[in-house]
């Protein structure tokens, strides 16, 4: 080890260090992810002056030994998720080269004002753990001391979470905001904001979003209610990860202006329990323009995701990929009205779960522009009898590139539609509790010969009724007890 530059004992279950290592030209030491250790010897940092990056995160210590704010060469510190942390010492304000300070998901309950000594801080991440009455009083320190912020000016990267109950949060965030706003190089910026009004502080333009000018944003607007358990899928916010500029709205009322304007910069929305709006358009189908993904739920007001009489003349298409839809009580339909000129020409991945009141997902006029679409997922909608509505005298409308269906608990669902085939390049269906579906709109395997597995209750397959018994589909059929 004395003669090592860099050392990995991750994923070790190391509970106990040595005391005194001497380690002289280590420049890089990974110990995350030791669930057993609890604490770090006092001397232990003593022999390194030549560390840079120090990974503690998801470890069970409580607290850093002075030895680790002697570590004048250090760069990179990574405290997250150390879920019994609950101070950071002022002697942080030592490591006068850190450049990446990462506390989210520990106990911090507040920074020290020596922070602002890290004048080389490029990144810091922080979430304020959830207030309690005994470890908090009237003379605790504020959450992020003022005039911190702006100290740090070559931040690049800033994460600040709070607990939408934590009352020091909600009296020092404006303050924050107003500094966040006036640092030069800021790129990133991931940041609660318990109040509408406080976007304000950021100038938004039509074409760039400036002062500052954020490449990456991670906006949370609105009080939240924190859950035992999430309704959405722990995949769907892995997916709402993948997208450069995305704004969650939670608890809205009314269409907020200033939503508005950062919903014109976003390219992902995730609208959560919207108290009265009736259709998605109704934020303004120009703002929707550079929207790639779409997440909405328990918003119960909402009728339908987009109203043709709500397009403004020849906008164009949307750019939207990924729409997920769940737990919407009052959605009749996806597009409703004229579609002037615009579609959901490349949309890719459609998600509908629990929408209680819709009975059909697509019109005619809208199956002609879905012509990227991959994957269709429809879960829970209890009144659904048919996927698509057309007229007999239509032609036949095909999804050219859709590799995967999913249809789960459709107790009325009588059938896919007269004017709805499926593509080619179909790899993939799942039936569950679909009982009166007794069809399924693919012919031989001539055509549907990319088709690899067909997925089901084994009564539900043997009452299928099939067009053409030239091909027999037994051999990819895969029987399932139970739908997840």
């Amino acid at each position: 080890m004395e003669s090592s530059k860099v050392i990995y004992l991750m994923d070790n279950e190391l509970s106990v260090l040595p005391e005194n290592p001497r380690c002289l030209i280590l420049e890089a030491l990974f110990l995350q992810r030791n669930c057993k250790l609890r604490e770090i010897p006092p001397s232990f940092f003593h022999h390194m002056p030549a560390l840079k990056i120090l990974n503690l995160s998801r470890t069970r210590i409580k607290s850093l030994p002075e030895s680790v704010f002697k570590l004048v060469s250090l760069r990179r510190l990574y405290l997250n998720n150390c879920e019994l942390l609950m101070a950071l010492s002022p002697s942080v304000g030592e490591l006068k080269h850190l450049e990446v300070l990462d506390l989210q998901g520990t106990e911090i309950m507040d920074l020290p004002k020596e922070i602002e000594r890290l004048t080389n801080l490029t990144c810091l991440e922080v979430s304020f753990c959830e207030p309690m009455n005994h470890r908090r009083s009237k003379q605790s320190n504020p959450l992020i001391p003022c005039g911190m912020i702006s100290a740090l000016s070559q931040l690049e990267e800033l994460s600040i979470d709070a607990s939408p109950d934590d009352e020091w949060w909600n009296a020092c965030v404006e303050d924050v905001v107003s500094e966040v706003c006036h640092l030069p190089v800021l790129n990133t910026l991931k940041f609660y904001f318990p109040r509408v009004e406080l976007l304000r502080y950021f100038k938004w333009y039509d074409a760039v979003m400036a002062d500052p000018p954020l490449s990456h944003f991670r906006f949370t607007v609105g009080c939240r209610v924190k859950r035992i358990i999430s309704r959405l899928p722990s995949d769907i916010e892995f997916e709402l990860e993948r997208y450069a500029r995305c704004l969650k709205y939670v608890n809205g009322t009314a269409i907020p202006g200033d939503i508005k304007q950062a919903l014109r910069h976003a390219t992902a929305i995730f609208l959560d329990r919207h108290v009265t709006i009736r259709k998605l358009s109704e934020f303004g189908y120009g703002n929707l323009k550079q929207l790639k993904c779409c997440v909405v739920g328990e918003c119960n007001e909402l009728q339908a995701i987009i109203d043709g009489d709500q397009i403004e003349a020849r906008l164009g298409d949307l750019a939207l990929e990924y729409l997920h839809i769940y737990y919407m009580n009052n959605l009749r339909s996806i597009w409703e009205g004229p579609l002037h000129y615009s579609g959901l020409f490349v949309l890719k991945f459609l998600t509908l779960r629990a929408c209680p009141q819709l009975t059909t997902i697509f019109t005619s006029e809208l199956l002609r522009t879905l012509i990227c679409l991959e994957e269709l997922t429809v879960d829970d909608c209890p009144e659904i009898i048919t996927l698509a509505t057309c007229y007999k005298s239509e032609d036949a409308q095909i999804f050219p590139r859709l590799k995967k269906v999913s249809l789960h608990y459709l107790p009325r669902l009588a059938g896919f539609s007269e004017c709805l085939l499926l593509s080619p390049r179909l790899e993939w269906i799942s039936v569950c509790y679909c009982p009166n579906l007794k069809k399924l709109p693919i012919l031989d395997k001539a055509l549907n010969g990319n088709l690899k597995k067909i997925m089901g209750e084994s009564s539900w397959w043997k009452s299928l009724k099939w067009e053409s018994t030239k091909d027999s589909w037994d051999d990819i059929f895969v029987p399932v007890d139970v739908c997840y």
